[in-house]
């Protein structure tokens, strides 16, 4: 059956008062040349670069090239040709979205619904507010919220996927709210795949090939290789030049397809609206084009709809396409809609040479295209945009949950003030985040951590991070991305390849991600001195090499930290002070805790108490911090202070001197002490010396 042309529906959409674009077709060249395509496949074929490369073209409803160059198969010395079957990789996505809009067109899906509907057992989880469920459109969008993910089983390993349902549990997880975000999500068309097979009643193999393959011909196309296809397809080379063994997937609706040149272009025939007279309609242009609309954004002038990518200007060009890249795998389809044609270009091997050929391929074909093709190409890359310092809102110390389908783990990052950034997993040792960077509301790095769960104890890892700033809170994932091995007298896997992301939601607890110097070396800058109250007669306040010296007031002397805002909860002062004259406290540290204040004294009371004031209204010489201290002249003590939700507690030379819950006692400070808040140091009648005060965040 015949199926009418894109333009003359087009025609019919527009006088039936439906908007669109559309590119004058006067750029299309009449007779393209594509000897320049042809002669850089063969150099890098020749080269040994690349195993093989097929290519097809299509053009006003016909392919009008297609070849194969190299060999598909070293080892038997078999040729590639237009039939060759090649892995696609991620052009699997919109062979997938086609069967799902199938199933919309026989009213067994609907693309606004709760995906949840069609999973049975096996859900989906909202792990952000708990709540908001993914549509199929948003999972065929790559906007459900599923993160990055990807799993790949190799034939000579012994870890084998685990049943869907299994899967769904383990990595079914919504990682930013529905609709908010653009996250590639191989998983996502796992799901679709799944659906396929529950709403048809049949395998999702058998489905594809009864309802899109067999009806497209698209005879050299299959999920998998079966017995039959075997000798047909291309073998999977690694950068060695070897053959890889095979492998299978969890998420078969986005990568396990293979099919020829030839197959693909007759699937791009389809998706323009042209059907060459041995195809058969599966459903009506209206749907292409709903699938070719974008939904989501990922850039600027860039979308993706249903399977496909749409970008508007492409180098002066409207563009519709799909990539793939595995090991062993780099394969190219693109459509342009407004020229009513397509380019396909497949590779057997991690090549560029694809996306190179199909640039090429479309430059002969639209001269526009070539135009503004050749002017990039002959210009300077522009410089990289200078990073943005992290902003103050990033700034601190973060803490709160990863989650595992193997239970919780606690995750700790720290963000300083001179961009450095650390992270702790559970009780791992803190490692340096490399590459670190904050663009928009996403921050991102790498680093190596364990994150201990089986499926990816297999192989070493290196850790990627994405998070979200939103509301006070970093939520997001970390991806464990496989690092495999040449290396095998360590036994260590040499194909193993993996990207499973796992939840982490933190919040801040401190503004300071670490020790801060609160002093300089010869200058009180950032500090003040006190001068109200009970320190209108203070003593003489001096510094030299880094030691603050505060003469015996009359009846205080003290200084207010003056600097950036002062945390309220989830701190650490630390400092050394020595006694160098007088009767009474040498050290009294007024502090915030939380929306109160409290004070810490040391040597009062005739030189021997230590403990806070005030709790529940009850002096440090009268509550449950009370102790004491055989204060000694000029002897420096190391004095620690650290203020959490918890507690607040009190080190003096490494012995705790107290440990008072947080939520169970109202604290204050005495009057006399209200011109030190929020945060300095004073002595009563007595003379001090301090050194090396420092802020932190609890480690």
């Amino acid at each position: 059956m015949k199926m009418v042309s894109r333009a003359t529906l087009v025609w019919v959409l527009l006088t039936s008062g439906l908007c669109m674009s559309l590119t004058a077709q006067e750029n299309i060249s009449a007779s393209p040349d594509f000897s320049g395509v042809i002669k850089r496949i063969q150099q890098r074929v020749q080269s040994g670069d690349v195993p093989s490369c097929a290519v097809a073209v299509v053009k006003d409803g016909k392919i009008i090239w297609e070849q194969g160059f190299g060999l598909a198969d070293r080892e038997n010395n078999r040729k590639a040709d237009e039939h060759t079957m090649y892995s696609l990789a991620s052009i699997s996505k919109p062979i997938t979205a086609t069967g799902i809009m199938k199933l919309v067109k026989d009213r067994k899906l609907t693309l606004d619904e709760d995906i949840n509907k069609y999973l049975g057992r096996a859900k989906l989880e909202n792990l952000v507010d708990g709540e908001t469920p993914a549509t199929v459109r948003q999972v065929l969008n790559h906007s459900s919220g599923l993160p990055i993910h990807a799993q790949f089983f190799y034939d000579h390993e012994e870890f084998k996927a685990p049943s869907f349902e299994e899967s769904i549990r383990r990595y079914g997880k919504l990682m930013s709210n529905p609709g908010d975000r653009y996250t590639y999500a191989n998983f996502g068309y796992g799901i679709l795949d799944f659906i396929i097979g529950r709403a048809s009643r049949k395998s999702y193999a058998d489905w594809m090939k009864r309802e899109v393959f067999i009806p497209l011909g698209m005879n050299r196309t299959s999920v998998h290789l079966s017995d039959e296809y075997e000798q047909y397809a291309a073998v999977r080379y690694g950068e060695d030049g070897k053959p890889i063994p095979y492998y299978t997937f969890d998420h078969d609706g986005a990568s396990a397809v293979y099919a020829s040149a030839h197959d693909l272009a007759r699937f791009a025939l389809f998706h323009l609206g042209e059907l060459l007279e041995d195809q058969v309609e599966i459903f009506g242009i209206q749907g292409t084009l709903e699938m070719q609309t974008p939904t989501q954004e990922i850039v600027s002038g860039s979308g993706y709809g249903m399977g496909w990518r749409i970008t508007e200007d492409d180098f002066g060009i409207k563009t519709v396409r799909h990539t793939g890249g595995m090991p062993g795998v780099r394969t190219y389809l693109t459509i342009l809609p407004d020229h009513n044609a397509a380019v396909v270009a497949l590779c057997n091997s991690s090549s560029d040479l694809p996306g190179l050929v199909t640039q090429d391929a479309i430059a002969a074909l639209v001269p526009l295209y070539q135009k503004n093709l050749i002017a990039w190409r002959l210009s300077s890359p522009d410089a990289p945009p200078a990073k943005e310092p992290m902003p103050d809102e990033l700034l601190g110390y973060w803490r709160g949950k990863l989650k595992t389908y193997e239970g919780d783990r606690l995750i700790e990052i720290w963000v300083h003030e001179d961009q450095d950034v650390h992270v702790r997993i559970d009780e791992d040792l803190k490692m340096l985040v490399n590459y670190p960077d904050y663009d928009g509301d996403v921050f991102t790095g790498e680093f190596r951590a364990e994150m201990d769960t089986t499926d990816i104890s297999r192989s070493p890892y290196t850790i990627s991070m994405k998070l979200n700033l939103n509301d006070g809170m970093l939520q997001g994932f970390l991806t464990a991305v496989s690092r495999s091995s040449t290396d095998l007298t360590k036994n260590l896997p040499k194909y193993t390849r993996f990207l499973i992301s796992h939840f982490c939601s933190l919040e801040r607890v401190s503004k300071l991600a670490g020790s801060r110097k609160l002093n300089l070396n010869d200058s009180l800058q950032g500090w003040s001195v006190i001068t109200d109250n009970d320190f209108e007669k203070h003593g003489e306040i001096s510094i030299e090499e880094g030691v603050i010296s505060l003469s015996s007031g009359k009846p205080a002397t003290g200084i207010r930290y003056a600097g950036q805002d002062f945390p309220t909860m989830n701190y650490e002062v630390s400092l050394e002070a020595r006694r160098t004259d007088g009767r009474d406290f040498f050290c009294g540290i007024t502090f915030p805790v939380d929306n109160e204040f409290c004070s810490m004294i040391i040597g009062g009371w005739g030189g021997g108490v230590v403990g806070l004031s005030n709790i529940d209204n009850m002096a440090a010489v009268e509550n449950e911090s009370t102790g004491f201290l055989d204060v000694e002249d000029d002897r420096w003590y190391q004095i620690r202070l650290r203020v959490t939700t918890e507690s607040i507690q009190a080190w003096i030379d490494g012995k705790e001197y107290f440990s008072v819950p947080t939520d169970s006692h109202k604290f204050g400070i005495w009057w006399e002490q209200e011109p030190v808040r929020p945060f300095g140091i004073a002595s009563w009648y007595t003379s001090t010396q301090l050194k090396n005060i420092r802020l932190s965040a609890p480690d």
